[in-house]
């Protein structure tokens, strides 16, 4: 249960012990096995591999399903997209327990395989698409985190009838109050000047830098290229801007190895914080960076969106015109949208938030718009809405 999947997966849980359910979560561990409690959830952890190949996937996912069928009888299972394909077995251990099965899809697998740049054998990948759809449309529901994922599904086999979307929610800890709010004190007056200040624990003690922050994993799905283009350009004309990037992933490595290459001093490269940090971490960025390539649209959705948001800070999306992100910065303004390969494009915009303060507050506002009906308890009740027609529909 790490990262942000993990964090949703837990505040979900909690959601539900609280409507008087009883919850248990099987995940894999590179430690010890057991079955430990947090507060009223069951934990039952299983060995897992910390470098997995296809052998050491295949063997995770059977040991997996045999947690599930060794488990007791729930009303519902709520597989999760990792290890790709778990909803294959979750289906399996639901018709042989009797009970419910919803797929919570954070990430489309096999799908996403080939925009990564992973390429199975022709005849591999399509037995798996065949078997993935099939249990996708013997679910009782598949949960997608957008619209876009939603008609992913429904264009390659899945009835849309089996499909409720419940976007992803922010930390309930980075949700600021409206006491939090900064304040236009003058033109150019904008956060880094003064309200953050004391906050900045990660570098530039004095708060003189202008933060661009990326939080998250870096990995096949999110581009490094266009990131490289804009600190060049930005090292140049923008020298006060940093961008800081904090997380793990292979990009994380090319950035590394560009920052050292082409001596761009500007990019600040940090790894993974607790989750107590994760307030003052997303509060110390000025702007937040969003990435996501083309090849991923319906496949996968940056959950970092929402952080920025309940940090209220302006958010440039690199990604695709037509996801989700990108109609919902559109609409409300909280940000500025670019090409996933345009570095240039992408430097403009964060230095447009630099300079103006109009534009950064008038973003700023966008984000407040943007969470009404987007805060944890309304994908919570989304939730209890789903679970409660499903098994509605399976006594019925």
């Amino acid at each position: 249960m790490r990262g942000a999947t993990g964090r949703l997966l837990h505040d979900l849980a909690r959601h539900f012990v609280k409507q008087g359910h009883r919850v248990t979560i099987l995940t894999t561990t590179t430690g010890r096995e057991g079955i430990s409690a947090r507060g009223p959830i069951s934990i039952v952890r299983i060995k897992g591999v910390s470098t997995p190949n296809k052998r050491d996937w295949i063997s995770g996912l059977w040991r997996l399903y045999k947690a599930m069928l060794a488990s007791a009888r729930h009303d519902v299972i709520v597989t999760l997209s990792d290890p790709p394909m778990l909803y294959v077995m979750g289906q399996r251990a639901a018709k042989k327990k009797n009970c419910a099965h919803i797929h919570w899809c954070q990430d489309l697998y096999p799908d996403l395989a080939p925009a990564l740049g992973f390429n199975p054998p022709a005849l591999l990948y399509k037995l798996a698409m065949a078997l993935g759809r099939a249990a996708l449309q013997a679910a009782d529901r598949v949960v997608c985190i957008s619209r876009c994922m939603q008609r992913h599904l429904v264009r390659t086999g899945v009835e849309i009838r089996r499909t409720s979307i419940i976007e992803n929610w922010p930390d309930q800890e980075l949700l600021v109050s409206v006491s939090e709010t900064p304040k236009i004190t003058a033109k150019l007056d904008l956060p880094h000047k003064k309200s953050l200040r004391e906050r900045r624990l990660y570098s530039d003690p004095a708060g003189q830098k202008f933060r661009v922050l990326y939080a998250g994993s870096i990995g096949r799905a999110h581009p490094v290229e266009a990131l490289v283009e804009a600190a060049k350009i930005l090292q140049k004309t923008q020298p006060d801007i940093e961008l800081v990037f904090v997380g793990k992933g292979e990009g994380f490595e090319k950035l590394a190895q560009a920052r050292a290459t082409l001596a761009l001093d500007n990019i600040r490269l940090m790894p993974p914080q607790p989750r107590a940090a994760l307030k003052g971490l997303m509060e110390s960025g000025d702007i937040h960076l969003v990435t996501m390539r083309d090849e991923s649209l319906g496949l996968l959705l940056p959950s970092k969106f929402y952080a920025a948001l309940a940090a209220r800070r302006p958010v440039v999306f690199a990604g695709p015109a037509e996801s989700d992100i990108a109609h919902l910065v559109a609409k409300y303004g909280c940000g500025r949208v670019v090409r996933p390969d345009d570095g240039k494009s992408m430097a403009t915009a964060i230095a447009l938030y630099r300079t103006e303060s109009d534009a950064w507050f008038a973003a700023h506002d966008g984000t407040i718009e943007v969470l009404k009906g987007r805060l944890p308890e309304d994908a919570f009740a989304s939730w209890s809405d789903v679970v409660r027609k499903v098994l509605n529909e399976r006594s019925s």
